[in-house]
């Protein structure tokens, strides 16, 4: 970070957000510092598909601001480029040469081009920096008063300065698309993470039409109730966006039932498939496979803003996961693994006019939303049981079943309690 900083470059708290995310997401010594992500374009499991193409998503936020709007622009960084299809930017620039400075789409003759400003960390880092809803969060928190003044002191000296974001000087897209580009005229192009506009599930790369995108699997672990768990929000989200004539560009999104439905008729309790039917829909939009977060066997709901976790934790999180995506392996559904398969060809029969296969037909009759809708204020907080059997941390690395429906964790290291709860050791 110091030395981009002495090479003349803008730095954030996001540089430093990268750095720590490279060592724990980059499987190289200190954290693949020299890495970029446009070097995965030329690495020859992806140049011969064999492995997925990346896309990461961030949000445009304007400058001496703090709150992110559903309209804001929403850009995506992918091994080729960063940029948007929305019709505000709708100009994507070569990622390779971030750093150049580029004007009105171009840079100017006898200046230098500039590569390596697109470090690996500092994109995942941009993604996810949301140092801003620090802020936000701390101001509305119940947290001992002299804890969330410190907090929020810190954040207003960053947010002050834009350094709660992260910053991309020169702007790729200075001067470009003047009538619509919100940050046209500003020398620093300002983004956060990509969540911030309640679009949690970064689907909006997805959907564009060019794409012909037939299925996306939306595993949502974001915190939308109380006890932070997702009820839908950014379905829902996604869905208004697409309703909008100044910012949708031409994408179509199924339709979304509003998010005390999800609570009440339980389609936030397991996976839904929305866009069942693609007649329904004008223009092409995917099929939806929402696989929501929830109790299988640990207490997932963690906030955004725990900092540290220990191994196990980790792994009961990770496994968790998995039990979500395959239905505890196949012990909640035996029929589960078929009707993936199904969601996968569905927008295949309907191109071809092929006839749904029973066994489909079975799979969409149990998980399509069929449009009915309860939008009464559910009774109480969402507190969902637990799906599979939870497993009791013990202290240290040790864990067992149990069929209680209560589940004790005991840390590691109990300093990261102290705060709050005060701490237990055994």
């Amino acid at each position: 970070v110091t030395a981009k900083l002495e090479a003349g470059f803008e730095t954030s708290i996001t540089d430093y957000w990268g750095r720590a995310l490279s060592y724990q997401l980059i499987n190289a010594t200190d954290g693949g510092s020299e890495y970029t992500f446009s070097s995965i374009a030329m690495d020859h499991s992806f140049t011969n598909g064999d492995v997925p193409f990346p896309i990461l998503v961030a949000g445009s936020r304007i400058p001496g601001t703090m709150v992110v709007s559903l309209n804001s622009t929403v850009y995506e960084f992918n091994p080729f480029e960063l940029g948007s299809w929305d019709p505000t930017t709708f100009a994507f620039a070569p990622l390779e040469y971030l750093g150049s400075n580029f004007t009105a789409g171009t840079i100017a003759v006898g200046q230098s081009c500039i590569r390596g400003f697109d470090n690996a960390g500092y994109i995942m880092g941009t993604s996810s920096t949301l140092f801003n809803q620090f802020l936000l969060y701390y101001n509305a928190s119940s947290l001992p008063s002299f804890i969330s003044t410190v907090l929020t002191e810190i954040a207003q000296a960053l947010g002050s300065d834009n350094h709660d974001i992260a910053q991309y000087a020169p702007n790729p897209f200075y001067h470009y698309n003047n009538a619509t580009n919100q940050q046209a005229q500003s020398a620093l192009l300002t983004l956060v993470d990509g969540g911030e506009d309640l679009q949690n599930l970064p689907l909006n790369p997805l959907i564009q039409p060019i794409r012909g995108v037939d299925v996306i699997f939306a595993v949502d672990s974001s915190a939308d109730t109380v006890y932070q768990w997702p009820n839908g929000t950014s379905l829902v989200a996604t869905y208004e966006r697409s309703l909008n004539a100044t910012i949708e560009n031409g994408t179509a999104f199924p339709a979304i039932p509003d998010q005390n439905t999800f609570v009440n008729l339980g389609l936030n309790s397991h996976p839904t498939f929305f866009g069942c039917n693609a007649s329904n829909t004008t223009g092409h939009s995917p099929l939806i496979v929402y696989i929501p977060n929830g109790p299988y066997i640990t207490q997932s709901n963690v906030s955004t803003f725990d900092d540290a976790y220990n191994n196990t934790q980790r792994n009961l999180i990770i496994e968790n996961g998995y039990d979500a995506a395959t239905l505890g392996n196949g012990t909640l559904d035996g029929q589960w693994h078929i009707c993936v398969a199904c969601a996968v060809l569905s927008r295949s029969f309907f191109k071809t006019g092929t006839s749904v296969p029973s066994a489909c037909a079975s799979c969409f009759l149990r998980y399509c939303w069929n449009g009915t809708t309860n939008s009464t204020i559910p009774s109480g907080n969402y507190t969902p049981g637990y799906i599979l059997r939870e497993v009791i941390m013990a202290s240290g690395s040790s864990a067992a079943t149990s069929s209680t429906g209560f589940v004790v964790y005991i840390p590691q290291d109990c300093r990261f309690l102290t705060l709050v709860v005060g701490c237990v050791t055994n």
